[in-house]
């Protein structure tokens, strides 16, 4: 199917053939022809699938160019992707006469926004927030506003939009057309549509897999302080000529800028503390070309429309899986190969099994390029410049004309002085060292996931470990096996036998599997509880073995040891012991009471002589009486 099928105006589709777009999408050949009929559409489909154009083009083929006055509103939720919107607005209008548009946020100035409404513009594409403002100070005027379009309304909605979208769709018309496109379709934005359309035409588009085919992706497993050398050697080795950076805080993002910065490399960041005026000019920055590099908070995830984005760096792992997702969107768009890396920690295994279920597929784990490897790359990609140039080249400068020297000779100084200026200094990391991937290690990263079954046994010779978590939380034997397997890595057939009790579980592994396990997983998740797991210790003050029950040590012991103690273990003859030596419990508590009485009666008897009589020995007994009366009196009268 081609776009002139849809019943899209000629000059519309001249802009369509100009911008180089052949065939609609499966979104877009489903909306545009609903949305030319006026329908109100509800389309649901992921981030890069077309949504853009599914709601711009109806759009437009409905504004009038006579009417100076805005007619079509569009919602948006970050001020990026409201910029991105408006953009691919005008390349659709470039052929309609009299017809613009013009983005509306907030953080930058009133004025100019305010003059292309006094204009006449007729396509406002805008944040609610600016947008509410410039409503209630009369600058934007709804009654020619004929078409709302919300995207990526679930945004809206978790970004707590929902009061403000309220409040501009009161003091829209009531006839007029309503889009709603979205990622999901959450119980909120359900609500949400039946409040702002009645019956519309939802339209859903599924795909069987959540990332795109032609992005490669893969995991490094590199400590927090070894990133920023990591991310250098993926520069160094040429992996990284335009290359977006996604941190999870703007403290992180700042440091890896001034990481970078330092060693000379072409980068700049984007996060939200940013003025809007800053942001834009390092947006146009990145699409010129001028910036290898750019890092970013999850604010540049949604909305950036870059196509050439070779590589896509996860610096930390998000919180949520459909982060990761929009993350690694920005590369391998519109049929182009890319690449996703992401860096992880040992407390992040937990994490990243949840993201790989949630887009359904296991990323490879790939072992850190050494000093030399990087050093090598830079070589080869140097000579291969080199050649390039010298098939372009057609005769020999006059600067070396009259140096008396082999040609081979002056070709090896000239390529070495090349290496030792376009090198930068390589640091050394602790992902250098060698074992710390061995070959069993590499094996069980690349060995698909673990069936969860009954399919350990006891070990010829083993290591204990212990966990902090037994029955108490639900844990069962194939819970555990499967977290040392999955996110453990631990080779199928290295966990052994597993004892779970009350409060905490015993696990036997191979010996050289031990320090690996202990270091993924020493903060871990089971069952949904957070538990510790460690070389087990055995008892305090101890030595290490593995913990023996109570009833095993007693049937296990010495015959001498079961005949001295047999009446331990014997209640009713306990009892009879006891009597026959300390007398029935009533003699027991004659005897013990009769010392405490005695005492009662000494104390009793000194309260009103003795006690007394001590303090004034020299007193007459009538003085005596008279202080104790007095004394008594006044304590009474304290406690009124």
């Amino acid at each position: 199917m081609s776009f002139a099928e849809l019943g899209i105006c000629p000059e519309i589709l001249e802009a369509i053939e100009v911008l180089g777009f052949e065939t609609p999408s499966p979104i877009q050949q489903q909306a545009i022809p609903a949305a030319l009929e006026g329908k109100d559409i509800v389309g649901l489909s992921h981030t890069g699938s077309g949504k853009t154009l599914a709601f711009s083009i109806p759009a437009l083929e409905n504004i009038d160019p006579t009417v100076r006055g805005v007619q079509v509103l569009c919602l948006a939720p970050t001020r990026e992707l409201a910029v991105q919107i408006c953009r691919e607005v005008d390349k659709l209008a470039m052929f309609l006469d009299g017809v613009s548009a013009v983005p509306i946020y907030g953080g930058t100035s009133f004025a100019p926004q305010l003059a292309a409404l006094q204009r006449g513009v007729q396509f406002v594409v805008g944040t609610p927030g600016r947008v509410i403002d410039l409503m209630e100070q009369g600058e934007l005027k709804t009654e020619h506003i004929s078409t709302l379009i919300l995207d990526e309304a679930d945004e809206m909605l978790d970004m707590g939009f929902q009061e403000d979208i309220d409040r501009v769709v009161a003091q829209l018309p009531v006839n007029r057309q309503t889009l709603f496109f979205s990622a999901t379709m959450s119980p909120a934005i359900r609500a949400l549509i039946n409040r702002l359309s009645a019956e519309p035409q939802e339209i859903s588009i599924e795909r069987p897999v959540l990332t795109v085919p032609t992005c490669e992706q893969c995991v490094y497993e590199v400590v927090f302080s070894s990133r920023i050398e990591v991310l250098s050697r993926l520069i160094e080795m040429g992996r990284m000529k335009r290359g977006l950076v996604f941190a999870n805080t703007k403290r992180v993002v700042d440091d890896v800028v001034d990481g970078l910065l330092a060693r000379g490399y072409s980068v700049d960041r984007l996060h939200g503390d940013m003025p809007q005026s800053l942001r834009e000019r390092v947006m146009d920055s990145f699409r010129k070309g001028n910036l290898n590099v750019l890092v970013a908070t999850d604010i540049a995830a949604r909305g950036l429309d870059i196509d050439d984005v070779d590589i896509v760096v996860n610096f930390e792992l998000p919180r949520d899986p459909e982060d990761y997702v929009h993350r690694i969107g920005r590369t391998a768009r519109a049929g182009r190969k890319g690449k996703a890396v992401t860096f992880i920690g040992r407390r992040d295994f937990s994490l990243l099994g949840r993201i790989e279920r949630f887009v359904g597929i296991r990323m490879p784990r790939e072992k850190v390029m050494t000093a030399h490897q990087v050093e090598q790359a830079r070589r080869e990609s140097l000579v291969d410049d080199i050649i390039e140039k010298a098939a372009q080249a057609t005769e020999l400068p006059d600067e070396l004309k009259d140096i008396d020297m082999p040609a081979e000779q002056i070709m090896a100084a000239i390529f070495e002085l090349l290496v030792s200026k376009g090198s930068c200094e390589l640091q050394p990391i602790p992902e250098d060292r060698p074992g710390r991937h061995t070959g069993k290690q590499q094996a069980a990263d690349n060995m698909p996931m673990a069936e969860k079954g009954n399919d350990w046994s006891t070990l010829q010779e083993s290591t204990t470990l212990f966990m902090n978590g037994g029955k108490l939380i639900g844990i069962r034997p194939k819970d555990i096996a499967g977290l040392f397997y999955n996110e453990g890595g631990a080779p199928k057939g290295s966990v052994g036998d597993i004892k779970i009790f009350l409060k905490h579980s015993l696990i036997e592994v191979s010996p050289e599997l031990a320090p690996q396990l202990c270091e993924r997983l020493a903060i871990c998740n089971i069952c949904g509880y957070e538990v510790n797991i460690r070389e087990d210790k055995g008892i305090p003050g101890q030595d290490a073995s593995p913990r023996v029950n109570v009833r095993d040590r007693r049937t296990n012991a010495p015959d001498s040891y079961r005949r001295d103690r047999s009446d331990k273990f014997d209640r009713p003859a306990r009892k009879d012991a006891d009597r026959r030596e300390h007398g029935s419990r009533f003699e027991r508590a004659e005897r013990y009471s009769a010392p405490r009485r005695e005492k009662f009666d000494r104390y009793e008897g000194a309260g009103k002589d003795g006690g007394f009589r001590k303090r004034f020995d020299r007193a007459p007994r009538q003085e005596a009486d008279a202080f104790y009366t007095k004394f008594a009196g006044s304590k009474k009268n304290r406690k009124k």
